[in-house]
């Protein structure tokens, strides 16, 4: 089974690959909903990249607020 990450970049792939159509063009939408549809693929990629950010952040903290030194 694949891991969060690989589903993100997946879905990312997914919207750069659609952007890209529609940048170019190949589609049957008129040009505001190719616009709308342009921005909000965008807008999602934007998320994506935070999500796959917020996944390699690791929480640390000092040994001095670890519960094992609260003698």
């Amino acid at each position: 089974m694949a891991d969060a990450r690989e589903v993100l970049e997946m879905m990312k792939q997914v919207a750069l690959s659609r952007i890209a159509l529609l940048k170019e063009g190949v589609t049957f939408y008129d040009e505001t909903k190719r616009a709308n549809y342009l921005r909000e693929y965008e807008g999602k990629v934007r998320d994506i990249e935070d999500l796959m950010r917020r996944l390699t952040i690791r929480l640390v903290h000092s040994r001095k607020d670890s519960p094992a030194n609260s003698d």
